[in-house]
């Protein structure tokens, strides 16, 4: 361990800096993992059986927690009634068993619809509609009729008489019959009402021999609805005959007229046709309506393409106008102007998968990726093309990396590139867990360097007999052999040998001096001195690196024996690098960028990072101006020489670039990115004491009254599932996504390729999300005081100062905000904190005018003297921290089973402090008791200067399918012809109010975070400032205990 590390886990150093002329570089310190390297000369921390028992399945409940499961339905009643009372009749009606149909009209439809009877039967319908299909809403029973019934509203524009007439026709809907139809009518159809959903598809009442057969198998007894479900063969399920079922009634529209028989049906069952399939896309286009879809529609879609045709929906929304009737599939399907769109083309591989046409749907594949990523057009100026600009311009940042590039002048702001930070490493971002990952690959090395070394210590000792002692070198194999046969919970690694295990070595040592030892030689040799000697002596990796060095030395020549490449030399050296690289963490610099060192670095993190871990690299420039050094020199002269004041007024514009790698619980991705800074600050200081001319000393004292940071980026993010596949399959997806990123985009190999890069990605990896970042970005509030004892000596051209100091800073309302704005999965982060921070520093200045600024870390380097030569070192401490993080992740708009809320301390006691209340509740959720208390041991033990410690809980089944409800019901309000915006607003308060309520998660997973980070600045510093910065900073779980719970499913 360097003298840095040491000091920095003595004094709990979090980060220190290094002020040079030519910048400033600020570093985390790499301090040696404890946990995988753990002290030796005391007590064990971690029990045996701890070190032991692998984590069980995710999958595995303890036995005793079976009866506590179903306990929990109780639970789940009480968090739903706990709910906040509603504040709308709509969420009255979703809290009801029978919500009450006349209530539910009168809101959603307008009030010329309440004439005649219509509003009541529309109510009536609505109450009598069944759901038993879909599976309960807990807390919410009422609320796929409250949905069902506002994408009526949202469809008909409010009209009552015409949703009364697409609910009697939703009932004898089916869907995947239509689309079947549609397909098959498809080619050469003629340019009238045959070419449209909206009208009864020919041949489908009466089943022609020159008609196609219909390609969806008869409606089985178990999924017809009695007495609206269809039953003839090839008939359209909006002309049911009269006698379709024995004894059912006629459900078609009175006046509905069959088109072999009237020709075109009536204006009013063309419009109730239309209202039907807008009410399908209405409910398909939210996280919960298309399970309220299938429980309405005479037969569901097959559960293989229900995302097929939700997705089909979508795409023949958003048609462009112009080209087809939008919301027609079969209109689409039949029009070649709009199947040259890119919705077009999805709705075509949507309808082919519906029907089992693979080779049709495959080239149209990249289509209905885009949809589903919420991307419907490809022209200049849309959201596809930015995301393909984004991506090409990946290349151009490799680029702007190389050597040759990086010797040219730039303007910092513009010539951006955030590769340029891989020279500073990964910041150990493909680390995982210390002690289920890292210590048990330190042992295994050291148990491999161990053997290899054995070997040759025994062949040394016959070849250089001791004449009078036992050959040091058996000694040392007998030590080896004897670690190396115990058990493998018994660490290889000892501080000190008791009697029994000197026992068991001069057995081991008696063997090797004697193939046929004497009676009594184990017992003589236990009393030698070499062998009483081994109480005292620690085996560890340093000792077996000396033990190394001198085997080497006693064979002979240690440059010759390198140079041949002896086989024994190698493994043990190879085998003892691997065990320090555990402790310390590998050297992941990249000194020369090229595009291939980038692919490198890249594929490396995919094969090693591991679940929670994430590495951002950015580079960009920053301009500012200060005023402290100006004001501090007009109070010089025009104020006596014992006080001086000043005033800090200081701001800062910066832009970087943004790349980062990240392994969520729910994914992998990349975000790709710019960032937007503006720092604002205002102080006042004051310096106090002498100045007789030639020599000043004093105190400077400063002051931050107020400071603000804010930050705003814009990007795009790539993202592949992570649930529901084996990690390998994922690495090797994710590894060939690096892949085409950086060969097709601008000086790739594929970079002249005429199809978009974006169109690619989006054929080649099917289940790719893409995104364009929405709101994000961060921002603090900053309040500090600084005090330093300075003094300097000399005159004019010869002039040295010092000072030494320290400061205190308080950073409140420091939040971080992600959201996304499109793609198919949507992720929305959202962290709240604060913090306490002291730091010391010392800086020395040389050069006309020289002084010396605060060594506060709010003071900036704005203020350097002209021709001075300053030099400057600082270290922070942090004094105390906690932050609160709500991370909800949306796939295909339904709330992800790992969305989560998590709390984050920056000290282990106040973790700790925080954990005494919360243990039982972690037992009970299914925690190990002996398992728990020693994660606490290990993390309270293990703690280092780069450590946090989080306690996460992720949202409970029950309250996730409400959560579903509400946003499904919030979307469709936003539809509806008056926007509903007081419905929407109850809506929103109840999601955040479940979002609180603690009865709405559960316990999920103990951890601790490591962080580490390095930052460079270089440029000029003067009263205007103008930089460059790097920067890569990275974090990884260092140690975890998860919840046994069921893995969860993707959808």
């Amino acid at each position: 361990m360097s003298l840095l590390s040491k000091l920095s886990n003595r004094f709990g150093l979090a980060r220190f800096s290094v002020d040079t002329p030519v910048g400033q570089k600020q570093q985390t310190p790499s301090i040696p993992s404890a946990a995988v390297r753990p002290p030796l000369d005391g007590p064990a921390r971690r029990r045996a059986h701890a070190v032991a028992s692998p984590l069980p399945p995710r999958g595995a409940l303890p036995d005793r927690n079976e009866a506590a499961g179903h306990a929990n339905a109780p639970a789940a009643a009480q968090a739903a009634a706990a709910q906040p009372q509603a504040t709308h009749v709509l969420l009255d009606a979703m809290a009801q068993a029978e919500p009450d149909g006349s209530t539910l009209t009168k809101a959603l439809f307008g009030p010329g619809g309440q004439r005649f009877g219509v509003a009541a039967d529309l109510a009536l319908a609505l109450t009598e509609m069944d759901f038993s299909r879909m599976a309960p809403i807990p807390g919410l029973p009422g609320a796929p009729t409250v949905i069902l019934a506002e994408a009526l509203a949202a469809a008909t524009g409010g009209d009552a008489q015409l949703a009364l007439g697409a609910l009697e026709l939703l009932q004898e809907f089916d869907p995947q019959q239509e689309i079947a139809a549609a397909w098959q009518q498809r080619a050469g159809a003629p340019d009238d009402d045959a070419a449209s959903v909206f009208y009864t598809p020919a041949g489908s009442l009466h089943g022609g021999d020159d008609e196609p057969a219909p390609l969806s198998p008869p409606v089985s007894p178990a999924v017809s609805r009695s007495p609206s479900a269809s039953s003839m063969e090839g008939g359209s399920v909006y002309h049911t005959p009269s006698a379709s079922l024995d004894g059912g009634p006629d459900r078609s529209l009175p006046g509905s007229p069959r088109r072999s028989d009237a020709g075109l049906p009536s204006d009013a069952t063309l419009a109730a046709r239309r209202a039907v399939w807008q009410v399908a896309a209405a409910l398909a286009d939210t996280p919960m309506g298309l399970d309220v879809l299938q429980a309405v529609v005479a037969r569901p879609v097959d559960a293989a393409h229900s995302r097929d045709f939700a997705l089909l929906l979508k795409a023949a929304t958003a048609m462009p106008p112009g080209r087809a009737e939008r919301g027609d599939p079969a209109a689409i399907l039949a029009s070649a102007p709009a199947l040259d769109t890119l919705t077009g083309k999805a709705v075509a591989c949507a309808a082919a998968r519906m029907v089992g046409d693979v080779a049709a749907a495959l080239p149209h594949q990249w289509a209905l990726t885009a949809v589903r990523n919420d991307l419907f057009e490809t022209g200049p100026g849309t959201d596809f093309a930015a995301i393909n600009a984004r991506l090409m311009k990946t290349g151009r940042w490799i680029e702007r990396a190389t050597p040759e590039r990086g010797r040219l002048l730039r303007n910092p702001i513009f010539g951006k590139s955030p590769f340029r930070a891989l020279r500073h490493g990964t910041q150990k971002v493909e680390r995982g867990p210390a002690v289920a990952r890292h210590r048990l690959a330190r042992e295994t090395a050291l148990r491999e360097a161990a053997a290899a070394l054995q070997d040759q210590l025994i062949d040394a000792a016959l070849h250089l007999p001791s004449p009078g002692r036992v050959p040091e070198a058996l000694l040392r194999a007998a030590v080896l052999r004897h670690c190396l046969e115990t058990p493998v919970p018994q660490s290889f690694e000892r501080a000190g040998f008791d009697e029994a295990a000197c026992a068991d070595i001069a057995d081991r040592l008696a063997l090797l001096l004697s193939r046929d030892p004497r009676p009594g030689l184990a017992s003589q040799l236990t009393q030698s001195p070499q062998l009483l000697a081994l109480a005292d002596l620690r085996l560890d990796a340093e000792a077996m690196g000396q033990w190394f060095s001198e085997a080497r030395e006693a064979t002979g020549n240690v440059q010759a024996l390198e140079r041949q490449n002896v086989h024994w030399v190698q493994a043990v050296s190879k085998a003892l690098a691997r065990a320090e690289e555990e402790v310390q963490g590998r050297d992941t610099r990249v000194p020369v960028i090229t595009r291939e060192t980038v692919r490198s670095a890249l594929k490396d993190i995919v094969a090693n990072i591991e679940g929670s871990s994430r590495l951002r690299l950015s580079s960009g420039g920053l301009v500012g101006v200060g005023l402290r050094q100006i004001t501090s020199s007009i109070s010089a002269v025009a104020s006596a020489f014992f006080l001086r004041g000043r005033i800090d007024g200081r701001a800062q514009r910066g832009r970087q670039a943004v790349f980062e790698i990240a392994m969520p619980p729910y994914d992998m991705e990349l975000v790709l990115g710019s960032q937007r800074q503006v720092a604002k600050q205002v102080g006042v200081g004051a310096f106090v004491g002498p100045d007789i001319g030639v020599a000043k000393a004093g105190v400077n004292v400063d002051t931050v009254l107020y400071g603000r940071e804010d930050a705003e980026m814009q990007g795009i993010s790539l993202r592949l599932p992570r649930i529901g596949r084996p990690v390998p399959e994922l690495r090797a997806e994710f590894s060939a996504l690096v892949d085409a990123l950086l060969d097709g985009s601008e000086g790739g190999a594929r970079a002249n390729d005429p199809t978009d890069l974006l169109q690619r990605l989006l054929q080649e990896f099917p289940d790719l999300t893409v995104n364009r970042v929405g709101l994000a970005g961060d921002g603090r509030r900053r309040h500090g005081l600084g005090a330093d004892l300075m003094g300097s000596i000399g005159k004019w051209h010869a002039k040295v100062s010092a000072g030494v100091g320290g400061f205190v800073e308080a950073q409140r309302d420091v939040t971080k905000h992600y959201a996304d704005a499109t793609g198919r999965m949507r992720v929305e982060r959202s962290i709240q904190g604060n913090n306490l921070r002291a730091g010391v520093g010392a800086k020395v200045s040389a050069g006309p005018s020289a002084t010396v600024a605060s060594d506060t870390s709010f003071s900036g380097k704005v203020d350097g003297s002209l021709a001075a030569v300053q030099f400057g070192v600082g270290a922070e401490h942090i004094l105390s921290g906690v932050s609160h993080r709500r991370e909800a992740v949306y796939e295909d708009g339904r709330l992800h089973p790992l969305s989560f809320v998590e709390t984050e301390y920056q000290k282990v006691d106040a973790f700790m402090e925080s954990m005494k209340p919360q243990r039982d509740a972690w037992v009970d959720a299914g925690a190990d008791p002996a398992r728990l208390d020693g994660l606490l041991n290990d993390m309270s033990g293990d703690a280092a200067p780069t450590h946090s410690f989080a306690a996460r809980h992720i949202v409970t089944p029950e309250a996730r399918a409400r959560d579903d409800a509400y946003r499904s019901s919030m979307q469709l309000c936003a539809k509806h012809p008056s926007g509903l915006p007081q419905a929407i607003s109850a809506l929103a308060e109840t999601v955040e109010a479940q979002w609180k309520d603690p009865a709405a998660k559960q316990p999920y997973s103990l951890r601790s975070y490591e962080r580490n980070m390095v930052q460079k600045t270089q440029g000029v510093d003067l009263v205007v400032q103008m930089a460059s910065v790097e920067a890569a900073e990275a974090s990884h779980i260092d140690n975890r205990l998860d919840v046994p719970a069921q893995r969860p499913r993707r959808a």
